[in-house]
């Protein structure tokens, strides 16, 4: 069995996730994602090296991989290349979003957070609205999408939605702290500190990993359409609609996608008065299993123990 420190086997594990998607790391990028902050940057070169010299990494370019398939940095280059355009489509929709009723804060997400995207790759976006009013507004965003954009997902994927009371997400794992680090806040300012705050747990997992800068994001305040539509839906009335509409979404999930077990579908379509998760390839799952027969194909192949 060859030995390896508890370093380096953080850089193998850190490299393994995103080897999942091709996606090589600059050191930068392996720093910000180690589950240790004891570390300075030059003993993780150092480190590095020490991997390199035992064939279990390969270098490029500045890029680090467990491969020597170099294709995947030019892939990345390229979706780097494609996010960075894509960013003033995400920030023209995201103020759009704002305007909505009972939107609170807006943040992007999926693959455009991590600074990529492939030619298929959708515009995700992750809100925050008013307490017990997320399933109006995810209804009227639902409803926008579908008449003004003829429902298509391209430029405006909404599939995640908590409330400014109930900001800790639940699942806790390698994959969730992995999207919320890496989350864009481009509305809502204050409610992305608040949100950061409550999910202080992907610490875990990313130490080194830094908050997102908010100088030049908006702080949540009411917007005209706001100020006009919600009053209409502050009472009564208002907890009824709310309620009804999340109804029939979980009716449509059970219908379209009831043959998923119980519970990898509580998972998939999270559906409570305070939170709504709309994921239908249920891709957690998906990472999570490749992550694990991933290592355990790294540890045969290098006769190394990782877990």
């Amino acid at each position: 069995m060859c030995e390896i420190s508890s370093l380096e086997k953080s850089i193998i594990k850190t490299l393994a996730y995103y080897d999942i998607f091709n996606y090589p790391l600059t050191l930068e990028e392996i720093y910000f994602c180690l589950d240790t902050n004891t570390v300075t940057k030059d003993k993780l070169s150092w480190e590095i090296k020490s991997l390199s010299e035992k064939n279990i990494i390969y270098k490029k370019n500045n890029y680090y991989l467990l491969n020597p398939d170099y294709n995947s940095i030019n892939r990345r280059v390229e979706g780097n290349i494609r996010a960075k355009k894509k960013m003033k489509i995400a920030d023209r929709f995201s103020k759009l979003i704002s305007f909505f009723p009972f939107v609170r804060a807006v943040f992007l997400s999926g693959s455009i957070s991590k600074g990529y995207m492939d030619e298929r790759a959708d515009i995700d976006y992750f809100i925050i609205t008013k307490r017990n009013r997320l399933w109006i507004a995810r209804f009227l965003l639902v409803l926008f999408k579908r008449i003004f954009l003829l429902n298509s997902y391209k430029y405006f994927c909404i599939n995640y939605f908590v409330s400014e009371d109930n900001l800790e997400i639940e699942e806790k794992n390698i994959y969730t702290a992995t999207e919320l680090v890496t989350l864009i806040p481009t509305y809502g300012s204050n409610l992305y500190n608040d949100f950061y705050k409550a999910n202080s747990w992907i610490k875990t997992y990313f130490p080194n990993y830094p908050i997102r800068n908010t100088i030049n994001v908006l702080q949540s305040k009411s917007k005209i359409t706001q100020k006009i539509f919600e009053p209409f839906l502050n009472h009564r009335i208002g907890e009824w609609v709310d309620d009804y509409c999340m109804k029939m979404f979980l009716k449509f999930d059970k219908k379209r996608y009831g043959l998923l077990e119980k519970e990898s579908f509580e998972v998939a379509f999270k559906s409570h008065k305070n939170v709504s998760k709309h994921h239908p390839n249920y891709f957690q799952k998906t990472v999570l299993e490749a992550l694990k027969k991933k290592i355990h194909t790294l540890e045969i192949q290098h006769n190394i123990v990782l877990n």
